[in-house]
């Protein structure tokens, strides 16, 4: 029997050789590049703005998802909790609000014009950067809490670019000022929207009065009130909330839906 020492150091002695043999262009090969399959964010910087984040689409399609987070948000964590389902759909832009709250997290300081400058500066970037990935208009707006603010005076000021709408705890008070006037000047080029407000939550009245209005004006609108919500976006749902309002708004509504992926099986002991 070979003693255990002589056999380790045979193998250190073969592994040395076989790594000195390995070629030059071998050992200096850079890291692979991040693919579009990858669950962290690609990075896009916003001229006088932050950064944004972003997912490319998981197949063609040119549209943009545009998610706005709501106050105080780890905002390239919301993005990657959306990019498993909005890809299927488009590309996901997440715009971080310009208000720093401390600790990585961000806000829009309830500044619907700064809001607007901030994603319209995105949108631009992206399509620098991707040139002829974008299609002009269509996109869909999802905004939750303060981001459903920017979202809903996002919509009403350029609903030819935002035509869809998901707003997650909408009120009707993000309208103050001229917003009711613009709904009513904008309302034939708003082609869907979805109101999504948890039974739990503390805006719900105020949801409902913002359906109200989008009534009056006959904007093809879906109120959506899950009993056992309240204020917030829980990632362990996104699939089962938000899949039939993005392929709703998208007049999908008769195709069936992507399938989930997979989950790994357990190991086996």
């Amino acid at each position: 029997m070979v003693p255990w020492r002589s056999v380790t150091r045979r193998l250190i002695a073969a592994s040395v050789v076989a790594f000195a043999c390995l070629a030059p262009e071998a050992l200096a090969r850079p890291a692979r590049r991040p693919s579009v399959n990858d669950a962290l964010p690609r990075e896009l910087v916003v001229p006088g703005h932050a950064k944004s984040f972003y997912f490319p689409a998981k197949g063609s399609s040119k549209r943009v998802l545009l998610w706005l987070h709501g106050r105080g948000a780890h905002v390239a964590d919301e993005c990657a909790k959306w990019a498993p389902l909005a890809r299927n759909y488009g590309w996901l832009l997440c715009p971080q609000g310009d208000e720093d709250r401390g600790g990585g997290t961000r806000g829009w300081a309830n500044n619907a014009e700064l809001g607007r400058e901030n994603v319209e500066a995105a949108l631009g970037a992206l399509r620098r950067k991707h040139k002829g990935a974008m299609e002009p208009g269509r996109h869909v707006l999802i905004g939750f809490s303060e981001g459903a603010f920017i979202a809903m005076q996002l919509g009403v000021h350029d609903a030819a670019t935002w035509s869809r709408w998901l707003i997650l705890a909408a009120n009707d008070g993000y309208w103050l000022g001229d917003g009711v006037a613009r709904l009513h000047e904008q309302k034939k080029a708003i082609r869907r929207v979805v109101l999504l407000t948890g039974a739990n939550d503390e805006v719900v009245q105020e949801t409902r009065r913002t359906f109200s209005f989008l009534e009056r004006e006959r904007v093809s609108a879906k109120l959506i009130v899950p009993a056992d919500l309240g204020h917030e976006v829980p990632a362990q749902r996104m699939r089962e909330l938000y899949t039939h309002p993005l392929r709703w708004l998208l007049g999908l509504e008769n195709d069936p839906p992507p399938k989930a992926p997979k989950r790994p099986r357990a190991p086996q002991h």
